[in-house]
This record gives C-alpha cells, structure tokens and sequence, in this order.
C-alpha cells in the first residue's frame, strides 16, 4: 500500500488518522478495530510531534505505512526525532486510574491507550530515525466478527420461527373474542414478557377500548386518544419504549395499585393495517431477566403487529358476515383487505431510479387467490414475488394474505436466498393446510448494481424479458413444485441479467387461459406476440396495460374464469433516472 509523509506538527496528525483508517477500512477491520487503532496510532503520533520534535527543538517528517503479512495488519510510524520507546515509558496502575482526576500524576495514559488498543506494538531505533509499529490479527478480529453474526443470525432465525408459529396460531382462530385472549398471550411469549394488554380503536368513539389486558379485571376500559402511553402511541402512531415506567409522567399507575402488580418498563406498539387504518394498541409490561426492552424488541414487535392486524381484520371480516348475513357486504370487505395487501400506489421507488415497477390484479370473483409483492430489502436489493393459490372466493384470499405475510416476514428477518426463503414457506403452508390448497410462486432478488436476479420456481408460469433494444424471449427458468404439497422440498436456485432498459414480465396463468366465446385460450404465443411489439424502452406502466389490453380485446367480452395478475419489472441500470410519466397517485390498473 502507498505510503503517506506529512510534516511532523500538529497538522500531520488528522492525515495520519484518516489514511490509516481508510487502509483498515479496506482490508475488511470491523470499525470497533478500526477505531481502537486509529486512537493507538493518534496517542504515539501525538507524542512523536510533541516530545520527538517540538521539545527536542527538532523539525522533520512522520511517514506512515500500511501493510499485510501472515493475516497481519501492520502500521508503521517513521520519524527522524528524539528516540522516545512508549514500551519502556511507565503507565498508570488499575489503582491510579481509580484516583480522581485532581489526585492523579500526569502522563502516560496516551501510551497505555495505544498500548491497550493493539495486538503488540513494537518500536525500534536506528541511526535512520525511529519506527513505531502498530500490529493486528486480522484472523481474530474477522472472527469475532461473523461470531457476533452468527449470533445475530441464530436470534433472527429464532424470532422468524415465532412469527411463522404465531401466524400459524392465530391463523386457525377467526372467532374474534377468543382470538383476542390468544393474541395477548402470544405477544406476552414472544416478546419474553410478565403481561400484555390489547386495546382496540372504536371508530365511533375515537377512542381505545381494552379488549384484554392479563392480570387486570374484564371491565371495559377506554382511553381517549392522546391520554396515557397508550393513548400517545395512536397519537403519534409509533413504537414507544419506556424503560422506566415511573419516570414517565405519562404512566398512571392506579393499575398497579389495582391489581398489586409493578410495572417497571413499557414497550406500547400500534397496530396499523396495510392501507394505514388504525386497529388497536398492544403493550408489553416488563421485559424478563432485563431492566428494560431493546431496540431490537421494539422491531420484533412491530414485526408482530403486522400479523395481529392481519388476523384482526379478518376476525373482523368473518363476524361482521355473521352478524349481517350479508354476503355482499363481506365479499366487498375481504376485497378491501386482500387489495390492502398488494402494493398499488406507484411509482413504487420513485426515490430509486434504477427500478421502475408497475402491478396489475384483477380477482374473477369479489375476492381471488393470486398475489403479488416488492419491497426493499436494503438499499441495493429489492424482492418481489407473484403467486396463484389453486382456489377463488374468501378461502383463497386467506391463503394468500397467509402465504404473502409469511414469505414477506422471512426474507426481511433472514439473510438466507431466496430459494432458502421459498422452503421455509413450503414448510409452514405444508403444515397450515388443512383445505389442501396449495400456490404456485416466482419470487426473486433483484440486485440495483448489476441488474442480476436470484429467483426461486415454485411451478409457476414461466416470466418473460422485453429487452430495451426490443424483442421479448420467454425464460428458460429452473423450475420447482408448487408451496403446500411436500415439506421439506428444495427450491433450485437460477440467474436472471437484466441489461440497463430490460424488463422482467411476471404473470399467473389468468392471462395464457384467458378465454374468448369461441373457447380458445390465449396462450403463451400471444403473450410473445404481443411483448415483441413493443416499443424500445417502453416503461413498466405502459407495458403492462399492452399486454393486458390485448388480453381484453382478445376475450372480446367473454366473462373472466380466472383471476388475472400481472407485475412487471423494468431496470434502469445502476445511475438512469426513468422518465416515469405517471403521478404517485397512480393506482394498479384493472383489467
């Protein structure tokens, strides 16, 4: 590595500084390392300028160097000063260091800092000049790394098990008052707490009403918006977390008086469906075996609301039909909710201009079993996934809002592929499938810097390219089984390149069996006809409405037999900004 020369005063030491660590940066040290050397070779360099140079009336250079030997990160400081050896020079004991600051004598923690920051440090002097020489283990620093990530992914792994088993929980209860008894004490297990309460929003009222709270009576509470942690959390619609219940003038602690119980720390969350509709409140009292919840908690248990407010809404879709009777009613409420659970407002990432993205689902009934997801996995990756569950009508939307919640909390909780990710699906629709329904999916990764795609089949119909010099080829995918038949199934993993302007055409087979009154099917020819047609750097949008068009016209009227989705991905290539030409406050189009 280039070496740096900087004059040896004052000014030479933040050069110093950053070179080093932009070395160590680059040789993969973890930045707690990374700091630890950078204030060891600051502590010497200090020295070096101030009893090296300008005590002994001295004037000259420091030359710093990086290099790499037998997993070693050495750093070398070489000057012409004084000799000044900081492995002979005394440092503070443990019982100095215990004193008060005005009791202590001056001088030497620089050197117990840089000494205590490395592996070794070695100095050496010659009639050249003096070399002072920082030394890191690459190997065990890397190591302790990726065992804090195996830790990290262990815990990740453990808290995606508790969101599949309590999914699958409450997936199996639609009577809305015990599934509210059962909720409290789910959350109350996952999130390693002594209680939990749930309130829910009465509309009517604009206020909270505790449905069940464990440890307390079953009269009814309510709570006006903005009273009380509860109160604050509709307000300001977010997770607060109070370490100490007491402290907070927000806490009424006549419940504790009640009930004899002591509430030490809060973690209060709202629950908010897909299309922002405020659902209730749930809160976890004092943490086990902890003083208080960590920030890692408050994101496991806003994990954990999505899948509450899922298995609300549709507690309450099921007794609203049973109270009313009134099947149009409930058809055009899961309707709602199973479009609540699709994106449709687009652009989709209109902060990202590497991606362009448009989504189209029409049900053949009130309510249908197809699907389709994106959402950003980090800032340079963003998953997607279309699916057909082989039923229509209320059944097949709950199997996919389960199957679409489901694989969307496993690849965010998990680092794992995306094949990997379609497993863990499998297994947890194999074992919730009492109807014997199954889906058949294609999901995938796309990566923003170099347009490949990691996808998985799960006998799905296979995608189409439209490439932004024209012409359409339908791909070639590794396929798989459909989701719901055998566990334990291996998803075969495959490679999809978009080039800068390429799109990716997802479908379900709503579209190659679409039947006009002469009984002929559209197919998968038409779909190729129709995609060459297109014109050079068409965007997402426009795309899917031609395609969908020409299946319009082709039915010419005939009525719908299956439910028709569609989601087409468009890649800018790493820097293009799309000409989008649509307002955010576009909507997926109907068929």
């Amino acid at each position: 590595m280039q070496g740096l020369t900087v004059p040896g005063n004052l000014d030479g030491l933040s050069p110093i500084r950053d070179y080093v660590a932009q070395n160590a940066k680059t040789v993969g040290l973890p930045e707690s390392a990374v700091y630890k050397l950078c204030l060891a070779v600051d502590e010497i360099a200090t020295n070096i300028v101030v009893h090296g140079y300008e005590e002994a009336g001295l004037t000259g250079d420091i030359n710093a160097s990086v290099r790499i030997d037998c997993d070693k990160l050495i750093v070398e400081l070489h000057d012409t000063g004084k000799s000044y050896d900081p492995n002979r020079h005394s440092v503070p004991s443990t019982e100095a260091l215990s004193l008060p600051l005005e009791e202590r004598k001056i001088g030497g923690l620089g050197i117990l800092l840089a000494r205590d920051n490395v592996d070794e440090l070695q100095y050496e002097s010659t009639p050249a000049g003096n070399t002072h020489r920082f030394i890191v283990d690459l190997r065990a620093n890397l190591e302790a790394v990726r065992d804090a990530e195996r830790g990290k992914l262990t815990d990740e792994r453990r808290k995606l098990s508790i969101l599949l088993s309590i999914s699958r929980t409450l997936g199996q209860e639609i009577q809305l008052s015990r599934l509210l008894t059962l909720i409290v004490a789910e959350v109350t297990s996952a999130m390693e707490a002594e209680r939990s309460s749930l309130l829910l929003y009465d509309a009517t009222t604009n206020e909270l009403v505790s449905k069940v709270a464990e440890g307390m009576s079953t009269r009814e509470i309510r709570v006006q918006l903005g009273s009380g942690i509860a109160g604050a959390t509709v307000l300001d619609r977010m997770t607060i977390n109070i370490p100490d219940a007491y402290q907070d003038s927000r806490f009424n602690p006549s419940y504790d008086k009640a009930s004899g119980f002591r509430t030490r720390s809060i973690l209060s969350a709202p629950i908010i469906n897909q299309n922002g509709r405020l659902i209730g409140v749930v809160q976890v009292l004092n943490k086990i075996n902890r003083e208080a919840f960590t920030g890692e908690d408050e994101r496991f248990l806003e994990a954990i609301c999505i899948h509450l407010g899922i298995a609300l809404e549709r507690a309450e879709m099921v007794e609203a039909y049973l109270q009313s009777q009134m099947l149009k009613q409930s058809l055009q409420l899961a309707r709602e909710i199973q479009m609540g659970l699709v994106p449709k407002q687009f652009p989709a990432f209109p902060e990202i201009p590497q991606i362009d993205i448009f989504g189209a689902i029409e049900p053949a009934l009130d309510v249908g079993g197809d699907l389709y997801d994106f959402f950003s996995l980090d800032e340079n990756r963003i998953c997607f996934i279309i699916g057909d569950v082989s039923d229509k009508g209320i059944p097949a939307a709950l199997f996919m809002a389960m199957a679409r919640t489901a694989f969307r909390m496993a690849a965010l909780a998990s680092k794992e592929s995306v094949a990997s990710i379609l497993r863990r699906l499998n297994d947890f629709l194999c074992e919730s499938n009492h109807s014997q329904m199954f889906v058949t999916v294609f999901a995938g990764i796309l990566d923003l810097r170099d347009g490949s795609i990691e996808y998985a089949d799960g006998g799905h119909e296979p995608p189409y390219i439209v490439r932004a010099r024209g012409g359409a080829a339908m791909i070639d995918k590794i396929g798989g089984l459909a989701l719901g038949f055998i566990p334990g199934y291996d998803f075969q993993p495959g490679k999809i390149q978009l080039n800068e302007g390429d799109s990716l055409i997802l479908y379900t087979d709503g579209i190659t069996e679409a039947m006009n009154e002469q009984h002929q099917l559209f197919g998968a020819a038409r779909i190729q006809q129709t995609l060459e047609g297109a014109a050079p750097g068409i965007e997402a949008q426009r795309l899917s409405q031609m395609l969908l068009g020409g299946v319009t016209a082709f039915v010419a009227g005939a009525q719908q037999s299956d439910d028709i989705t569609l989601l087409v991905l468009r890649y800018g290539g790493n820097r293009t900004q799309f000409p989008v030409g649509v307002s955010p406050e576009v909507s997926a189009a109907p068929v």
